[in-house]
C-alpha cells in the first residue's frame, strides 16, 4: 500500500491489473442493450453479449455480418435505414422496430474522424415495451377523456389549466385554446375563490377530494352547479405534479329537484284537509254504529261516501301528476314513467 497526492491507492500484488481493453471490453459486455460497432460498410466488427442474447447466435458468428442481415433478414438496408441516414447526417438517427414479441428504439451514433469523414457507427437497440404500453395506455385514456361528455380538467398543483376535454368546452362555453395556461381562478365565482385555495392545498398534500358541490362561471357570464372530483397526480416519488378535476353538471338535476319539491308541496296541500275531513267521518261513523245510532245498511252507505270522496282525492292527485309532468321538461324520464303510473 501506498499514498499519493489523490488519495490511498491499494495495489494487489499477487493479481494482475486488468488492461485498458478488458476493462472497456467487460464494460461494453455488461450493457444490457445490444449494441453493435459497425465500419462504414455496415459490416459489424464488434458486437456485446447482449446483441448474442437478442438474435440468439453466437458473437463470433455475428461479426462480419450486416446488420439489415441479422435484424431485418434483408438482402440489402431496409428503407430509411438509421445508419444509412446517419451516414449522410453525421448525426443520431432513430427509428422504432417490433423484433419478435418487443418493441426496441433503434439509434445509430456515428463515428466522425479528425478530417470529418465518416468513419463508423455504435448501433444500439433499447428496449421500450414498457414505455410502448405507456402510450398505448395513455392514447386510450386520452381518448376516453375526450369524448367523455362530463367536463374533465387537467391543472398544475397552484391550478393552472394543463388540459381541458371536449366536455369542458361544452359545459363551460371556452375552448381549450382559451383555458390552457390560464389560471382556474377565471372560473370561480370571486366569493368561492378562497374555498377553492384551500381545497388545492389539501390536494397538494396528496389527499384526494370528493363531491364538492360548487358553482362555476361559463364563457357566456352566467353561473353553473356543479359537482366536483379532484385527485393529485402523483409522480414515481410520490409528489404532486397535477391535479385531475372530474365536473358532474348538476344543473339539470337541480331543475328536477325543484319540480318534484314543488309537486311534493302541493301534493300535500292538496291531501292534507281532504283526508283529515274522511279520517274524522270515519270516526263519527264507527262511534254512531258502535252506539247503536246507525244499522249495518248505514253504516255500509257512510263508508262507500267516505269512499268515493277517497276515490276524488286520489283523481285529483293524478291530474296533478299529470299536469306537473306535461309542464315542466326538468323532471328526469324515471320520474316521469313514475308519475303517470307507467311501468
Amino acid at each position: 500500500m501506498h499514498t499519493h497526492s489523490g488519495g490511498i491507492r491499494v495495489t494487489d500484488t499477487n493479481k494482475p491489473a486488468l488492461s485498458e481493453y478488458e476493462i472497456l471490453k467487460r464494460t461494453f459486455d455488461a450493457i444490457e442493450d445490444p449494441i453493435f460497432y459497425m465500419a462504414p460498410d455496415n459490416t459489424i466488427l464488434h458486437a456485446n453479449m447482449a446483441s448474442a442474447t437478442l438474435l440468439n447466435i453466437p458473437l463470433e458468428e455475428i461479426i462480419g455480418k450486416r446488420c439489415y442481415q441479422l435484424v431485418h433478414h434483408t438482402p440489402a438496408n431496409i428503407r430509411g435505414c438509421p445508419f444509412i441516414l446517419a451516414k449522410k447526417t453525421k448525426k443520431r438517427e432513430s427509428y422504432t422496430i417490433n423484433l419478435g414479441e418487443h418493441w426496441y428504439q433503434v439509434s445509430v451514433d456515428p463515428i466522425i474522424g479528425d478530417n470529418e469523414e465518416f468513419i463508423g457507427a455504435v448501433h444500439i437497440l433499447r428496449n421500450i415495451d414498457s414505455i410502448k404500453k405507456i402510450h398505448e395506455l395513455r392514447a386510450i385514456l386520452g381518448a376516453i377523456i375526450e369524448t367523455t361528455p362530463d367536463p374533465i380538467i387537467g391543472e398544475t398543483p397552484d391550478g393552472h389549466v394543463i388540459s381541458w376535454n371536449k366536455g369542458a368546452e361544452e359545459t363551460l362555453g371556452y375552448t381549450a385554446e382559451e383555458m390552457i395556461g390560464e389560471s382556474i381562478q377565471r372560473i370561480i365565482p370571486e366569493e368561492l375563490r378562497q374555498q377553492h385555495l384551500e381545497t388545492l392545498k389539501k390536494i397538494q398534500r396528496g389527499e384526494r377530494v370528493d363531491q364538492i358541490e360548487t358553482r362555476r362561471i361559463k364563457k357566456e357570464g352566467g353561473e353553473i352547479e356543479l359537482s366536483l372530483s379532484l385527485s393529485p397526480i402523483l409522480d414515481e416519488r410520490g409528489i404532486t405534479t397535477g391535479i385531475a378535476v372530474i365536473m358532474r353538471d348538476l344543473t339539470e338535476i337541480r331543475k328536477a329537484e325543484r319540480a318534484l319539491l314543488a309537486y311534493i308541496t302541493e301534493a300535500a296541500l292538496r291531501l292534507k284537509n281532504p283526508i283529515e275531513i274522511i279520517a274524522h267521518s270515519l270516526e263519527e261513523i264507527t262511534d254512531l254504529h258502535m252506539s247503536g245510532d246507525i244499522d249495518d245498511e248505514e253504516l255500509n252507505t257512510s263508508i262507500m261516501i267516505q269512499v268515493r270522496h277517497a276515490e276524488k282525492v286520489i283523481e285529483n292527485i293524478r291530474e296533478l301528476q299529470q299536469s306537473i309532468v306535461l309542464n315542466l321538461d326538468e323532471i328526469p324520464q324515471s320520474y316521469r314513467k313514475f308519475l303517470m303510473d307507467e311501468e
